[in-house]
């Protein structure tokens, strides 16, 4: 008798499931009908996704969502996902973006059948009309004028040039350049960093790789080079505009990789923001001390 009364309630899960099925496709369908109908096929997660997760073809799908709803930078091929690892952990149904991944370090290696082994490629993580550059953890210190002064300046140790070495494959970060004035700007922004190599375990990167327009590779190689020289009032030569130090920059001031990863439009912040205040802080001199322990 157990059995035979459980029929029922079976039958009526059964339909309020149906129903609630229904529901959903009718929500989806208002959905579209909202949106004007317009939907665009994006890559997303079928379950949840650890961090540090190599993708492979079934963790993903494809799926058409109202085009109002996906994000500017989602990928819209699996192809462009499968082998990424996540640097975060990615919930089920979340459309796949370039912020989720980071690229594996310059020591990671391949191994052939013969058994050697060779560093991991980078050519198919590069964007059309870019390249990969290598520049210097540590940049240089500027040389000495012709005049026998030495610039205004000091060369960095690696770790105070390069956020104390927390620069990891997937940031991106600005470079900050003194013009050969003593100055300081940020000159090169939003730039990739596909690469950290490292010499050894006790020791901080010695490079990064990155990613930059092909029209830019030249005068980012002729700033960490010092090719370039200033004359003073004196006719003095001076070195010329070099790179001083990187910076991290948030995820959220990155730039916008196109859907099918075929280009990246890099985002570049003004130099502003909110002035130092000067405290409420009266300087103590030989007059204040005076004239509360004067004798």
């Amino acid at each position: 008798m157990a059995i035979q009364a459980s029929k029922p309630n079976s039958r009526i899960f059964l339909l309020l499931g149906i129903v609630l099925a229904a529901l959903a496709f009718g929500g989806v369908l208002f959905a579209l009908r909202q949106s004007g109908g317009a939907t665009v096929s994006i890559v997303v997660t079928k379950s949840n996704i650890p961090a540090g997760t190599a993708l492979t073809s079934d963790m993903v799908t494809s799926t058409s969502v109202p085009t109002s709803a996906v994000p500017a930078d989602a990928f819209t091929s699996s192809s462009s996902v499968v082998g990424k690892t996540t640097t975060v952990a990615v919930a089920q149904n979340t459309p796949l973006v370039p912020a989720f991944f980071s690229a594996p370090p310059i020591t990671s290696t391949t191994t052939s059948s013969s058994g050697s082994s060779a560093p991991v490629s980078v050519e198919t993580q590069i964007v059309k009309g870019y390249v990969a550059l290598a520049i210097p953890a540590a940049p240089a210190s500027p040389p000495s004028s012709n005049s026998g002064a030495q610039m205004n300046t000091f060369g960095l140790a690696g770790d105070q040039a390069s956020v104390g070495y927390y620069i990891q494959p997937g940031d991106h970060i600005d470079i900050l350049v003194d013009p050969g004035n003593g100055g300081i700007r940020f000159a090169f922004q939003d730039v990739p960093v596909l690469r950290v190599g490292t010499p050894g375990a006790s020791a901080g990167p010695s490079i990064y790789v990155v990613e930059v327009p092909r029209s830019q590779a030249e005068l980012l190689t002729a700033l960490v080079t010092m090719r370039g020289v200033v004359k003073d009032a004196n006719g003095n030569v001076n070195a010329g505009p070099f790179v001083v130090k990187y910076v991290l920059r948030p995820q959220n001031e990155w730039g916008k990789m196109a859907p099918d990863g075929s280009s990246y439009t890099p985002n570049y912040e003004a130099s502003s923001g909110t002035p130092v205040p000067a405290p409420n802080d009266p300087e103590v001199t030989n007059g204040s001390l005076d004239s509360i322990f004067g004798h």
